[in-house]
């Protein structure tokens, strides 16, 4: 069984893995171990930075071990753990911020990004084009698939690349698992709604690449994950 099948297999630091010429790279980033992902079309050297939560000088070392040539940040949401490291590489490659419109405000708010709460340190960024739920966006020369997924934030967003069976779950989908949702703009029922309506449809083989900890896939979680076979959403 190779290792895009497999369910618990993945998540050490700077792992790396390759899918139909595309390149990834893992980077645990910050007091709460972030995953933070860098994905390189081989074909280009062109590549994304997902979830740059802290260090910003680990994750350009990483870049440039790679050899990539990054051309935008995408953020799931807007949480302090996944957003510390925004500024410095938007300034370092001049590179634009992708995030849901919904989570606009977490950007800029210390409070609502948890930054002033949970660690004491207020922070605040902004993105440069703000998505919308379905949108499909082309960057590095990957096609991109925009799903809303509120509920551990109100907006909330998975990324889905279909031709390479690839889900970037943030928060929303963890290894038998989900996100928490008493920080400010989490919805419990929410959050289960959108796993299973969301999540659960998609092709089994789905690759999951979560914000913390192991990767998993869609099939597994929809055998192991209680959430995920909550039949109260199924409508």
């Amino acid at each position: 069984m190779g290792i895009w099948e497999m369910s618990g297999n993945y998540g050490g630091e700077q792992e790396v893995f390759r899918r139909n010429k595309l390149l990834l790279k893992c980077i645990q980033v910050g007091l709460f171990c972030t995953n933070c992902y860098l994905v390189m079309n081989e074909d280009t050297s062109e590549g994304l930075i997902i979830d740059p939560g802290a260090d910003p000088i680990k994750i350009c070392y990483a870049i440039d071990d790679m050899g990539m040539i990054p051309v935008a940040i995408l953020l799931t949401h807007g949480h302090f753990d996944h957003i510390m490291a925004v500024n410095e590489l938007k300034r370092k490659y001049d590179i634009r911020v992708f995030i849901l419109d919904a989570e606009k405000k977490l950007l800029s708010d210390p409070v609502l990004n948890s930054s002033n709460g949970l660690i004491k340190q207020p922070y605040t960024t902004s993105a440069d084009v703000f998505l919308e739920d379905n949108d499909s966006v082309v960057l590095a020369g990957l096609t991109i698939k925009v799903i809303a997924t509120p509920g551990h934030t109100v907006g909330g967003a998975c990324y889905h690349l279909s031709k390479q069976k690839i889900l970037f779950s943030g928060d929303t989908l963890f290894y038998e698992s989900i996100g928490r949702s008493d920080l400010p703009t989490g919805d419990s029922d929410l959050l289960i709604k959108s796993v299973r309506t969301r999540l659960a449809v998609l092709p089994e083989d789905t690759f999951v690449l979560p914000g913390h900890g192991v990767t998993t896939s869609i099939g597994h979680e929809k055998r192991c994950n209680s959430y995920m076979r909550s039949n109260k959403y199924n409508e």
